[in-house]
């Protein structure tokens, strides 16, 4: 029972002790600090025991250093110093002489603010009426001017050489102000160094030791701000949830859907004929069946449009490209029909004999590959779009001009040969001209409306066939602030990024499910209304933030 009574004092010993470690961290830290201190001090002899301390001589020595705390707990101080110490004389000597000798040091502390630890509030900033630290440190002395004529031992070797020491140290350092900028100071300090600090080499007590009483004065460089700390402040922060103004969204009268693709399917020279396997084509031609696919997932969509346009490059005649530009077209079309068995009428047909703007486009930009979000110019895999080299960039404002030239388009090809002897012309024919032979396509389709069952799962393999209202209704289907709840609204969000309904509920979300970052990027795009300004209330308060109040289980300003 002791025992168990024992470790429960213990117990909350250390709880008071954190608590009050706690609060101190909350506290201000002292500036940097300069200290000015001399006393005297007492140096060991490791033939003379430490219980003769009192008939150790004394000497005197002095210090300066500089201080900070880096937290209001911890600190770091550097100090160099000078001590004149004395010694007695061995007892085999069989003599009281004492004999001195000199060191310079330098020393690294680390220390730790006691009063702080114990203290329930501070005043000022490093100058309060009395400050206690506790202080350790490392460091190294040069010692000196050891006595040259006098016998340190007659049964041990030893040295008066100037020696390089090692030591450690510990001690207590106090203060108190004076003025804003002055404190008064006393210290008190251990010092151990390895054993070369009489000049006896017997190794029978590796380390010597000193003891030093300082008195002196530190010097704040910055001006301590007066600033009483207050008692601690909780935040008042909203820990339920309340009720938030979901909108259910507006139906769509008809589900309209739209694919936008290009394809760069790949011609003999002269032909019009689409041949499946002839270099790029099986990609190409798998691109826009996968196109089509996504749109028929579900055999009860209706495709009513498949707009086509084609284009050629401007590398030969005008009227062999407009052949070939409409030839082309036509033979994509009845390639969809045989792969879809698709009715003439959904078809819509144009073409453009030279793709001049795309072309124009490219040497525009210059060494960059993108062009106003073409996407063929945004693959870099793609050996038809490098950068471009200097031997073309140079001639970039003359290609330009010619291009712009109002004339006809033959004569503008043949003087686009000219420039630059030719060079540039080869380079675009080779690199450029293959992508300015392509064809866009968009492919309009109605998809029905869907169950709750069915939307479900849609929601995550095809979003696309799902309107607001539906993915609203399934989240309501699913338990407020469940998964499924979250993410069906953050995806009609996220597949409708300017709707401001889909914005709000997905914002709702967000702030049932304590995702607050979240929840004020959506309402960002959630405009400026009565609903959308309640959730901006709601998750200030829920921050701890401003001034609020519940009324009727509403969050309102005070």
């Amino acid at each position: 029972m002791s025992g168990i009574k024992g470790g429960n004092r213990l117990c909350l010993l250390v709880l008071c002790l954190w608590a009050c470690i706690v609060q101190a961290v909350a506290q201000q830290r002292d500036s940097v600090y300069f200290q000015f201190f001399a006393g005297i001090n007492k140096s060991a002899n490791e033939h003379l025991p430490w219980t003769e301390f009192t008939s150790y001589p004394w000497s005197f020595g002095c210090f300066v250093g500089m201080g900070k705390e880096w937290t209001p707990l911890w600190g770091g101080r550097l100090t160099f110093g000078y001590n004149h110490n004395k010694s007695r004389n061995v007892p085999a000597c069989e003599s009281k002489a004492t004999w001195g000798w000199d060191d310079v040091e330098l020393f690294a502390d680390a220390t730790f603010d006691l009063t702080d630890v114990f203290r329930r509030r501070r005043t000022n900033e490093g100058s309060d009426g009395f400050n206690l630290k506790a202080f350790a440190g490392v460091g190294g002395l040069a010692t000196f001017s050891y006595p040259k004529d006098e016998p340190l031992s007659y049964l041990y070797p030893f040295s008066t050489d100037n020696k390089r020491c090692l030591g450690v140290r510990a001690g207590l350092t106090a203060r108190g102000r004076l003025s804003d900028y002055w404190n008064w100071g006393a210290e008190l300090s251990h010092t151990m160094v390895q054993d070369k600090f009489n000049g006896v080499v017997d190794h029978k007590a590796p380390m010597d030791g000193r003891t030093n009483l300082s008195v002196g004065v530190t010097f704040l460089m910055f001006r301590p701000k007066r600033k009483v700390v207050g008692p601690i402040v909780y935040a008042n922060r909203l820990k339920t949830i309340p009720r938030l103004p979901l909108k259910l969204p507006e139906p769509e009268p008809t589900k309209k859907r739209q694919i936008a693709g290009r394809a760069f399917l790949d011609f003999p020279v002269n032909e019009t004929t689409i041949y499946p396997a002839y270099r790029r084509n099986p990609d190409e031609l798998g691109k826009i069946r996968a196109s089509v696919d996504s749109a028929r997932f579900d055999p009860t969509i209706r495709i009513v449009s498949v707009s086509l346009h084609g284009y050629a490059s401007p590398e030969s005649p005008y009227a062999n490209n407009t052949r070939l530009a409409k030839g082309r077209t036509a033979a994509l079309v009845d390639y969809l029909k045989r792969q879809y068995a698709l009715p003439d009428s959904v078809f819509h047909t144009a073409s453009t004999p030279e793709d001049w703007d795309n072309l124009r486009a490219f040497v525009e930009a210059g060494n960059r590959r993108k062009v106003k979000g073409d996407w063929w110019y945004d693959n870099p895999a793609l050996m038809e779009t490098p950068e471009m080299p200097e031997g073309v960039r140079q001639y970039r404002q003359e290609l330009l001009d010619v291009i712009d030239a109002p004339m006809d388009l033959d004569a503008k090809e043949e003087k686009l040969k000219r420039v630059g002897d030719g060079e540039p012309y080869r380079w675009l024919l080779r690199h450029v001209y293959p992508g300015l032979r392509h064809t866009d396509y968009i492919i309009d389709y109605v998809v029905k409306e869907y169950p709750i069952q069915e939307a479900r799962q849609l929601i995550y393999t095809h979003p696309e066939a799902l309107s607001v209202e539906e993915m609203y209704r399934v989240a309501q289907s699913y338990e407020v602030g469940s998964d499924g709840y979250y993410e069906a609204l953050v995806i009609a969000a996220d597949r409708n990024p300017d709707d401001p309904t889909a914005n709000l509920n997905a914002a709702c979300a967000c702030v049932q499910t304590r995702r607050l970052k979240d929840a004020a990027v959506y309402l960002e795009k959630a405009g400026n209304s009565q609903e959308a300004d309640y959730v901006r209330r709601v998750i200030l308060a829920m921050q701890g933030k401003g001034s609020w109040r519940m009324v009727h289980g509403k969050v309102v300003d005070n």
